[in-house]
């Protein structure tokens, strides 16, 4: 199996933030929150992460779906790392 991308160090926050928000979202709507103020979260967050220039220069070397992946896993790693240390 390839490497994983390398990715620059602005990136995993974007992520992260976006991963959360996405949880908050679903939290909210499973235990009966605020769901709108969940998806504006989610939504500014995705649209920061969607926003980094990374994205359009992997789509040019058609390398989006293997940026993405790496960036999600890397996201989803800190977010277990930081719930296993809590």
């Amino acid at each position: 199996m390839a490497d994983a991308p390398e990715l620059p160090d602005d990136l995993l926050p974007l992520h992260i933030a976006a991963l959360r928000a996405d949880r908050a979202m679903t939290t909210a709507r499973e235990q009966g929150g605020d769901v709108d103020a969940a998806r504006e979260e989610y939504v500014t967050a995705a649209l920061a992460l969607r926003a980094h220039p990374i994205w359009e220069q992997g789509r040019q070397d058609g390398q989006h779906h293997k940026l993405w992946q790496a960036s999600l896993d890397a996201a989803k790693a800190a977010l277990d790392g930081e719930s296993t240390a809590a």
